[in-house]
């Protein structure tokens, strides 16, 4: 069986809210969001008969808003509300769901 899964998928762009076009909510979301969901809902069969884990990385950006990354801020927000509910639909079945919400980071 499989034990965990960990979902990392991240993408990201800038751009103010008035200037940002639905489809780059829509990409991020895609990735970030609708992924994590995908993965998970394949793989969670075999997580809950193995009593294993579900992992999903965040960002501190799902929590704490930023200006000019609300498409990224929406798309982690979104992965760190379903890993809550998730992790309460799981907790029956012996399956842990751990969100880790790392800091922002910039490239140098």
């Amino acid at each position: 069986g499989l034990w965990g899964v960990v979902n990392n998928a991240g993408i990201s762009t800038f751009g103010e809210v008035e200037f940002a076009s639905l489809d780059n909510y829509k990409k991020v979301a895609e990735v970030n969001l609708w992924g994590t969901v995908r993965v998970t809902k394949a793989f969670l069969p075999l997580i809950r008969r193995a009593k294993g884990r579900v992992v999903n990385i965040t960002s501190m950006l799902g929590r704490m808003v930023s200006p000019s990354r609300s498409c990224y801020c929406i798309s982690k927000f979104g992965v760190a509300a379903f890993s809550d509910c998730l992790r309460q639909e799981m907790y029956r079945w012996g399956v842990r769901v751990i969100l880790i919400e790392p800091s922002n980071f910039v490239a140098a």
